[in-house]
C-alpha cells in the first residue's frame, strides 16, 4: 500500500479532536490527584467541616449543577460525577450519570434552541467579547463538527450549542452530533470508577 508521505496522519479536524480530547483526559487527571490529595490529607470529619454544607445537600449541589450546564459549563461535570460516586446520593452510580448527561444534553438543547430563537433578533454573532468571539471563530472553521468535539472535551458545550444555534445549524445534525455527550459522560465515569474501585 502506497501511502502518501506528503498528507498528514491527521486532518485539521482530527488533530483539533485529539487535541481537546487529551486536553480532557489531562484536567480528568488533575481532577483525580486532586480529590485522592484532599481524601488523603484531611480526615472525614475535616471535609465536613469543609465541604458539608453542599456536599450533603443533594438538592443545592443538582442546581448548582444545572446552573453551570446552562451557563456554559463553568464547573467541570466531573466533579459532580465524583460527588455522585462518592455519595450515591441519587442512586446507583451508572443512574446518576445517566441523568447527569441527560442534564447537559437537554441544557445543550436549551441554549441551541434560544441560539435558533435569538438568531436575527441578537448580534451574538458579531459581538466584540473575546470568550465568544474565540468559540465564534472555531465555529467558523470547523462547523458542525464544533457540536462534537464540544460535546466529548473541556470546550462549553452550551456556548457552543447557543453558537450553533445562532449561525442556524440545522436541527437534525445538532441533535444526533450533541448525543456524543452522552457518551463523554459514560466514558469519563467509568475512568473515575475504575480508579475509584
Amino acid at each position: 500500500m502506497d501511502l502518501d508521505k506528503n498528507k498528514p496522519l491527521l486532518g485539521e479536524k482530527g488533530r483539533f479532536l485529539l487535541k481537546n480530547l487529551l486536553k480532557g483526559f489531562l484536567y480528568l487527571g488533575i481532577l483525580i490527584v486532586l480529590f485522592f490529595l484532599i481524601r488523603k490529607s484531611l480526615s472525614e470529619q475535616e471535609r465536613l467541616e469543609w465541604f458539608g454544607t453542599i456536599y450533603n445537600n443533594p438538592y443545592l449541589v443538582m442546581s448548582i449543577f444545572v446552573g453551570s450546564e446552562i451557563l456554559f459549563g463553568i464547573i467541570p461535570p466531573e466533579i459532580f460525577m465524583l460527588w455522585s460516586l462518592e455519595t450515591g446520593w441519587i442512586g446507583p452510580y451508572f443512574w446518576s450519570i445517566g441523568l447527569l448527561s441527560v442534564i447537559s444534553y437537554a441544557a445543550g438543547y436549551l441554549n441551541f434552541n434560544l441560539g435558533l430563537f435569538i438568531n436575527h433578533r441578537s448580534k451574538i454573532l458579531k459581538s466584540s467579547n473575546k470568550y465568544i468571539q474565540k468559540y465564534l471563530d472555531l465555529f467558523k472553521r470547523y462547523g458542525a463538527f464544533m457540536v462534537i468535539v464540544a460535546s466529548i472535551s473541556p470546550l462549553p458545550f452550551s456556548l457552543i450549542s447557543l453558537l450553533g444555534g445562532a449561525a442556524g445549524l440545522e436541527r437534525r445534525k445538532y441533535y444526533s452530533y450533541s448525543l456524543f455527550r452522552i457518551l463523554r459522560y459514560f466514558v469519563y465515569a467509568y475512568v473515575l470508577w475504575l480508579i475509584q474501585a
